[in-house]
């Protein structure tokens, strides 16, 4: 597999490799997709995989939103449409 990097990006793996924590730009690579894929796992939620494994974790959000966890939808949505209108202006 061949990959292709930013200038900014490959200093980086190269400042990584001379710096002697890593003795090839590949070990670099790997180090950081292995973070990434940590990353995801603890950002994206689970699916669940059987129906009382989805009962349990509903019952769960009811009762954070019973002890007034939960976000006010109003202002979640009026927080995303403005970041998205952000995010099209930058483009």
């Amino acid at each position: 597999m061949n990959i292709s990097l930013t200038p900014e990006l490959a200093k980086f793996v190269e400042n990584e490799v001379e710096s002697g924590l890593y003795k090839t730009a590949s070990e670099v690579v790997r180090a950081g997709l292995r973070r990434l894929k940590e990353d995801q796992a603890v950002r994206l939620p689970r699916a669940p995989k059987t129906v009382e494994e989805l009962a349990t974790q509903l019952l769960q959000s009811i009762d954070r939103l019973d002890r007034g966890e939960g976000v006010d939808g109003g202002k979640m949505f009026r927080r995303l449409r403005k970041r998205m209108k952000e995010s099209c202006s930058n483009a």
